[in-house]
């Protein structure tokens, strides 16, 4: 590795790990650590979305994809735009005005303890499944563009998020996650207009790919295997916990829109950006020699100068730190919250709840690790993999939770009928695919998305229909959506304005590159990286000025919603069961 590339790299690193000590000392509360107070701006919600979603798994796969099959790639990528759309248009402000701070709390105060349980215990394993992915990603890159053990950058990886985490909970991940946002940017605008020159524009890039290449379907992924795979990302996104703590974690009902609108609006733009760089490899990168899930590390390597290439090493772990801070900070707050507060000790307080959610997001971190060390052993494909597992089970682990939260009449009888039907249909197809092995992956893959989520659905609908809740459960579930029309408040509380915080590793990141490339140190003048260290600057400074404080407006709307548990040693309970929250520090 080139010492300015390590250069970058470490100061990187060292800049996350500041960010979890700033925020560690105000973690004061289970809301906090785990829903950011409900205090998000929604501009660094909706890049903590995106950033949550969008890993090294996106930008390697998806370059790889569109290196080897070309727009297609994109034309699968952008199923997030409308999945997007539709989720904030429907459940945004449903999250909002759940009054919770861990996805499938509210399915105690919408059903019964015992649905709380099943969708927390079942939800975790496809989570850590899905996270363990994007360290195998980002393995894969380092590995093929620094020379290193796969086994050893994903570690890395992990644990260093893993630190930053857990002494900062979601706001050092929301924090990291705009830094992240920002380089990832810049590295994919800076490598995309070097890859149309190598590769000699259009008539080079034309001249060097097959017949269809640009067309938005391939023989293995057809029109059918769209619209599957739309389904699929409406379900991954809906579904999707560290999505949804970026809902209900919001200051407002209206930051809470504008951050799926925001995020909507980035899943459009930047794709095309690292898909196109991927296509445009074909005419300068020899097909058939490679990996194609390495040409994306193979471009950078040829086409950037010392520095540069470990400011896009230092955004692809960034890409997937967020998705991992994001992961361990939600999983942690599931078996925190759900489970240890709910079932093992019911009268812990705050420190002690702190204290399990910081050993938790740890067992979290551990065991992704684990599921990357073992994709990454057997050799197994990053994209069939995510498709087989998330096709088989994403929709009977999220239909009927979201079912839950639109519809009235569904039972927890129903619900729990529901996740069973699905349940046993991934099962018959993952067994079919381990008897039968069928050839045409493609087309089973987007059978074993539509299928089990038929299936679900229309168990979901038959015992809404005709089975529909009842007696005392009705009444929960009445005052379950008596709560969700009613407008949600402005927490109270201040914490550290995170524009300063982030501009300041901003700057810092420029001052590094500046250095780099100014002749004072060791390293060749290059006014590529030159440049794009004064945009950091600049930027940094432009934010360390901007001091808006997140937690100062107060509100006169109050929701159904009191102090959260966690906040005291006796909270008030309101008539849903369930407690609400003030922070104050």
């Amino acid at each position: 590795m080139r010492a300015a590339d390590l250069t970058v790299l470490a100061a990187y690193f060292l800049t996350m790990l500041g960010v979890g000590l700033v925020y560690a000392p105000h973690m004061k509360s289970l809301d906090l650590y785990f829903a950011g107070g409900k205090q998000l701006p929604w501009w660094i919600g909706g890049v903590s979305f995106v950033m949550s979603y969008v890993s090294a798994l996106s930008i390697v796969v998806y370059a790889g994809l569109g290196y080897a099959d070309g727009a297609v790639a994109l034309a699968i990528y952008w199923t997030t735009v409308p999945a997007t759309l539709l989720i904030t248009w429907l459940l945004a402000r449903r999250w909002r005005r759940a009054g919770i701070i861990t996805p499938v709390e509210f399915l105690e105060a919408r059903f019964s303890p015992a649905i709380r349980q099943v969708f927390a215990w079942s939800g975790i394993p496809l989570k850590i499944l899905d996270e363990g992915l994007k360290i195998v990603a980002i393995g894969i890159f380092v590995s093929t563009g620094l020379g290193i053990s796969p086994f050893a950058a994903m570690s890395v990886v992990a644990v260093i998020t893993l630190v930053y985490t857990v002494l900062g909970g979601l706001w050092a991940a929301v924090i990291t996650d705009f830094v992240q946002f920002v380089l990832v940017t810049t590295a994919i605008i800076l490598l995309a207009p070097l890859a149309w020159h190598a590769a000699g524009g259009w008539p080079g890039l034309a001249a060097a790919v097959p017949p269809g290449f640009f067309h938005p379907t391939t023989a293995r992924y057809h029109w059918s295997y769209l619209g599957a795979f739309l389904v699929l990302s409406v379900l991954s996104l809906a579904g999707n916990w560290s999505l949804i703590q970026k809902f209900y974690a919001a200051r407002t009902e209206r930051d809470c829109r504008r951050t799926g609108w925001l995020a909507s609006l980035l899943f459009f733009l930047l794709p095309p950006l690292w898909i196109l760089t991927g296509m445009l490899a074909r005419a300068f990168i020899p097909f058939g020699r490679f990996d194609p899930q390495t040409i994306y590390a193979r471009v950078g390597m040829r086409l950037l100068p010392p520095g540069m290439f470990g400011l896009v090493v230092a955004a692809l772990f960034a890409a997937t730190m967020s998705v991992l801070a994001s992961g361990y900070n939600v999983v942690a707050a599931v078996l925190t919250v759900d489970v240890h507060q709910r079932w093992v000790h019911p009268q812990a307080g705050w420190r002690e709840l702190m204290w399990v959610g910081r050993i938790l997001t740890a067992v979290g971190a551990v065991g992704t690790l684990a599921i990357a060390l073992t994709v990454t052993y057997f050799h197994w494909t990053i994209f069939n993999t995510m498709v087989t597992a998330f096709g088989f089970f994403l929709p009977p682990t999220v239909l009927p939770m979201l079912a839950g939260l639109l519809s009235r009449r569904l039972s927890a009888g129903g619900a729990l009928a529901g996740f069973f039907a699905g349940i046993a249909s991934g099962l018959v197809f993952l067994l079919d695919l381990a008897v039968r092995k069928p050839t045409n992956v493609g087309e089973f893959q987007a059978i074993s998305i539509v299928v089990p989520t038929v299936i679900t659905t229309l168990v979901l609908f038959i015992a809404a229909r005709y089975f529909p809740v009842a007696g005392e459960a009705r009444e929960r579930a009445e005052r379950f959506f008596a709560r969700l029309s009613q407008p949600s408040r402005i927490p109270a509380g201040e914490i550290p304005s995170p524009a300063p915080i982030a501009g300041t590793i901003i700057a810092v990141m420029g001052v590094v590159l500046l250095a780099l490339s100014s002749g004072f140190l060791p390293f060749s003048r290059n006014f590529l990286t030159m440049g794009t260290g004064g945009a950091f600057v600049l930027i940094g400074a432009a934010m360390i000025k901007f001091r808006r404080r997140a937690g100062s407006e107060r509100s006169t709307v109050e929701s159904n919603s009191a102090t959260h548990p966690a906040a005291s040693a006796t909270p008030p309970t309101d008539d849903l069961g369930g407690t609400g929250w003030r922070t104050r520090f």
